[in-house]
C-alpha cells in the first residue's frame, strides 16, 4: 500500500511539472486544404509571374523588427523567430523560391538556406474572404499552398532541418502585386496571413519536433491560448514568458551583423 501511494505521488508530480500545451499540432506538416476553386496550371503560372509572391515572407528592411515571423517550437510553445533575408524566384521552376535568412531560438541565431515552393493556387469563397475587415467582397482573395525545406548552415544553435507545408492568403493590388491578407476564415492559414507548419529534425534519423510560425505576432493570438493575461495592465502569461516570449515588446534587430570595434 505504501509503495502504491509513493508511486501515485510521483506520477502526480511529474504531471504537474509539464507546462500546459498550446494549440499546436504535434509533428504535423499538413495544414487543412484550402477551400475554393483551384486555378489551372496556366492561370497559376501567369499569376505567379506578376504577383511577386515571395515578397510576402521576405523581410523588408524598412519594417525593422515589425517584419519578423514569430512561431512556436516544441510542445511547450518555445518562441522561435524567422527572418527571410533573401527570396529569389527560380527562373526554371514556376512557384519555386530559393531562400536564405536567419532564425533565433533559445537565444541562438542560426543562418539557413533552402526553398519554398507554391504548388497550388485557389480563389477563396466569399464567405471566407470577407472575414477581413479591410476587404470587401468585390476583391478576390487567393490562397497559395505548397511546401518548404530549410537547412541550417551552421552547427551553432539548433542546426538540423525544417520541413513542412506553406499556406498564404493574399490579394492583388492595383499594380498586380500580391498583398498579404491578415484576416480571413481560411482554415489552411489558421484564419489569415501566412502559415509555415511542419517539423524540425536534427539529422535524418532525429525525432521530429513540431514547429509553426506566422507573420508578425499572429501566432500569439491565433495559436497560443491566453497569451496575455490581465485587463488594464496586460502582461505575458508566465507560462509563455519562461519559454522565450518575455521580450515580446522589445524592438531588437537580432539578425543584423554586429559591428566590431576597431582599435
Amino acid at each position: 500500500m505504501r509503495y502504491f501511494l509513493l508511486l501515485a505521488a510521483s506520477v502526480l508530480l511529474l504531471g504537474a511539472a509539464r507546462p500546459a500545451t498550446p494549440q499546436l499540432t504535434p509533428n504535423s506538416a499538413t495544414p487543412p486544404a484550402a477551400p475554393g476553386a483551384v486555378l489551372s496550371n496556366a492561370a497559376r503560372t501567369a499569376l505567379l509571374a506578376r504577383a511577386g509572391l515571395g515578397r510576402l515572407w521576405q523581410h523588408q528592411p524598412q519594417a525593422g523588427a515589425e517584419d519578423v515571423l514569430n512561431g512556436c517550437f516544441g510542445y511547450d510553445g518555445r518562441r522561435i523567430e524567422f527572418v527571410f533575408l533573401s527570396v529569389q524566384a527560380d527562373a526554371k521552376n514556376s512557384g519555386r523560391y530559393r531562400v536564405a535568412g536567419k532564425f533565433r531560438c533559445y537565444g541562438d541565431v542560426t543562418p539557413f538556406r533552402g526553398s519554398v515552393e507554391v504548388q497550388q493556387l485557389q480563389r477563396l469563397p466569399a464567405e471566407l474572404a470577407a472575414n477581413d475587415p479591410g476587404n470587401g467582397r468585390a476583391t478576390s482573395i487567393y490562397c497559395a499552398t505548397g511546401a518548404f525545406s530549410l537547412q541550417a548552415t551552421s552547427s551553432h544553435g539548433l542546426g538540423g532541418r525544417f520541413d513542412g507545408k506553406l499556406a498564404v492568403d493574399f490579394q492583388l493590388a492595383a499594380n498586380g502585386r500580391a498583398k498579404l491578407v491578415d484576416y480571413t476564415a481560411n482554415p489552411a492559414t489558421r484564419n489569415g496571413g501566412l502559415l509555415f507548419d511542419g517539423s524540425w529534425r536534427d539529422g535524418a534519423d532525429g525525432e521530429p519536433v513540431a514547429v509553426v510560425w506566422k507573420q508578425g505576432m499572429a501566432v500569439a493570438h491565433q495559436i497560443l491560448t491566453r497569451f496575455e493575461v490581465g485587463d488594464r495592465d496586460a502582461h505575458i502569461n508566465p507560462r509563455y514568458a519562461r519559454v522565450g516570449w518575455n521580450s515580446y515588446w522589445q524592438n531588437e534587430e537580432w539578425w543584423t551583423e554586429k559591428a566590431v570595434a576597431q582599435r
